[in-house]
């Protein structure tokens, strides 16, 4: 388990929130939340934990998960599926949800990013299906509210394995199920194919988010995609729930204008509102592996697009407990 030795000050929390600062300071006045630098003649900050649960008390506590499962596709390489999976991962462990990142890409991108040595021993999603080994023995924490099921390059075999296997395309679901009482959220990171293992993917989702890079390439892609998403569905009788992410966009270059509006006209009911500006904080993010709410400075466009998107995932993805 990785120790985070960051600190947050109220006004992250207030920016993460929505929520004014003399509603923050209440608050942390009336539950007695300590602040790491008590005493001191500084602006207040909090520790890691003591700020995710803050946050979810303020503005999450009263919602209930609905869309638990959660994959990051496109079969176009380089859309940035990876980095959208890392920085919504934990912003979501920050927000206060208990996560678990799993990842499905031979090349252990996801991993990586979350501080795994990705040349390590660990067990996969193969060692689990073809080893039979125990599903929370290949669980790693990575800090408090998140953990991660690694990949390495076994991944590469399990292909032919659940080709072979009946009722293949539902192996991960049937896996899964059990671990939606232990988590709030399973967020799955594929590689850029149309494989068994992503087939698999696509059925234990409750939602795919297809992150699209608004340049024409990745349009078209997109078009393909759409159309084998809904002949799958046909196929297995069964109806996939998609959204669209908007990804490195450039508001300066025509292409990405024309790519943005496109989406917008021809895929409306699939498009998150959010968009995430190309931007190098959310490449030296992954190199740093942190992700942008512990190093990056307010003012960068990746805090306020991941903090957009992410927000509007939560509410997307529950529903208010008065509701149930």
């Amino acid at each position: 388990m990785t120790e985070i030795q960051n600190l947050f000050s109220q006004s992250i929390i207030c920016y993460i929130t929505d929520n004014q600062p003399s509603t923050v300071s209440r608050y942390i006045s009336q539950h007695s939340f300590v602040s790491e630098n008590e005493g001191e003649q500084k602006r207040k900050k909090y520790s890691y934990n003591t700020t995710r649960e803050i946050i979810h008390n303020i503005a999450f506590n009263n919602l209930v998960p609905t869309k638990k499962t959660q994959v990051f596709f496109n079969f176009k390489g380089g859309t940035g599926k990876t980095s959208i999976c890392y920085q919504i991962s934990s912003f979501f462990a920050l927000c206060g949800f208990k996560v678990l990142a799993i990842d499905c890409d031979p090349q252990a991108h996801l991993s990586y990013c979350l501080g795994l040595d990705i040349h390590g021993d660990y067990q996969t999603l193969y060692d689990i299906i073809v080893n039979k080994t125990e599903l929370r023995d290949a669980i790693k924490e990575i800090y408090p509210g998140l953990d991660c099921l690694p990949s390495n390059l076994s991944l590469t075999r399990l292909e032919s394995t659940l080709s072979n296997m009946p009722n293949r395309e539902r192996v991960f679901l049937k896996l899964l199920e059990p671990l939606k009482e232990e988590y709030d959220f399973i967020f799955i990171d594929t590689n850029p194919t149309i494989s068994t293992i992503n087939r698999n993917a696509t059925l234990a989702a409750d939602e795919l988010n297809i992150v699209c890079e608004t340049q024409p390439f990745s349009l078209k892609g997109l078009e393909i995609l759409i159309e084998e998403l809904n002949s799958f569905s046909n196929i297995m009788e069964y109806n996939i729930s998609v959204k669209i992410i908007a990804n490195k966009y450039e508001q300066k270059t025509a292409t990405s204008q024309e790519t943005l509006g496109s989406l917008r006209t021809n895929y409306k009911d699939y498009l998150m509102n959010s968009v995430i500006r190309k931007c190098e904080d959310i490449n030296i993010s992954s190199k740093k592996m942190q992700s942008v709410f512990f190093w990056c400075s307010k003012n960068s466009p990746a805090i306020e697009d991941i903090k957009d998107l992410g927000r509007e995932m939560i509410f997307h993805s529950t529903k208010k407990k008065d509701e149930q």
